[in-house]
């Protein structure tokens, strides 16, 4: 009732149908939106409507964030420009199915709706679908891609060139707002790229991924930035795949091997891992020689402000 009310404000001010406004929220699960405030302050957000305003609007969305999240690229197709912009918000509660987060993206360019749909869904799985901060799923997120149409250039033929070019763009600016959400994660201190390589398809490689990426040992180890690789070896073991053989699991934190055979490599030492440890972003590496198949997640660490966050959300 109160989201209705807020859809027939907007679109009273807008000259459109209510059901033609599109709502979106986070917040606290359960508690009603506050709909006389949003709509007292709809006159003045009008008013503050310009194209310049980009930034002003990504702040407007911030909750636990700590700066706004935007990107911008440009792709020149038949020698004229097509633009995609988009604007994210995100900290905590992220985990696949794009939990508590927002993100609107808009291009310039003319594209029908089932080739935009599909777009949206190959890129939001490959980005937001590939994040997890905490493991949890809030009831309330979103994704949502609109052409305008105003650049008068048709993206329409799915396998030429053009389409290529656009989607290649299109995907990195979901990629930079999704990584960025993770780079802002609640009490984040690192910023952490799980690569499982050599599975036999893409979900066993996403299942060892996530038990990595989740576990709340290697992610009080990555904030320590203790190089405790039995950790991480523990976690590929425990992580369900039938017929796993762990002597052939071989794991890299960067550029430095710690497992081998599915042991302590011969030549790790400790001081090599502390070195890839030590640094913001790191990159976990996993070698299952299993088959061809590779994924990526991105995760943080789980800090002591992670805890005072959550902790302190409604009080």
């Amino acid at each position: 009732r109160e989201m209705i009310a807020g859809c027939k404000a907007v679109a009273d001010l807008a000259g459109n149908e209510s059901w033609q406004v599109l709502p979106f929220s986070t917040g606290v699960i359960g508690e009603k939106l506050p709909v006389e405030r949003i709509v007292k302050s709809l006159p003045n957000a009008f008013q503050k409507l310009a194209d310049s305003n980009w930034k002003l609007a990504a702040q407007g969305i911030l909750t636990t964030d700590t700066r706004p999240k935007l990107s911008s690229a440009q792709v020149s197709i038949d020698d004229q420009v097509v633009t995609i912009t988009g604007l994210a918000k995100g900290a905590g509660m992220i985990k696949p199915n794009m939990a508590t987060m927002l993100s609107y993206v808009f291009t310039d360019a003319c594209i029908d709706q089932k080739s935009l749909d599909g777009f949206l869904r190959e890129a939001v799985n490959l980005s937001f679908n590939r994040l997890t901060v905490d493991g949890d799923t809030s009831t309330n997120d979103c994704c949502m891609l609109t052409a305008t149409g105003l650049s008068g250039v048709m993206i329409s033929d799915i396998g030429d060139d053009a389409c290529q070019k656009f989607k290649e763009a299109l995907l990195g600016v979901f990629l930079e707002l999704a990584t960025n959400l993770i780079k802002d994660a609640e009490g984040a201190t690192k910023f952490v790229t799980v690569e499982v390589n050599q599975g036999k398809d893409e979900q066993e490689c996403l299942q060892v991924a996530y038990c990595i990426a989740e576990s709340p040992l290697v992610k009080t180890a990555l904030f320590a930035s203790d190089p405790n690789w039995g950790r991480i070896l523990a976690a590929v073991g425990r992580a369900g795949l039938e017929d796993l053989d762990i002597d052939s699991v071989e794991i890299y934190l960067g550029e430095t091997q710690i497992v081998a055979a599915g042991a302590r490599a011969p030549g790790y030492r400790e001081e090599l891992g502390q070195l890839e440890m030590n640094q913001e972003e790191i990159a976990i590496r996993i070698d299952l020689a299993r088959g061809s198949h590779n994924e990526r997640v991105w995760t943080s660490d789980l800090s002591h402000d992670y805890v005072r966050i959550n902790a302190e959300y409604r009080t």
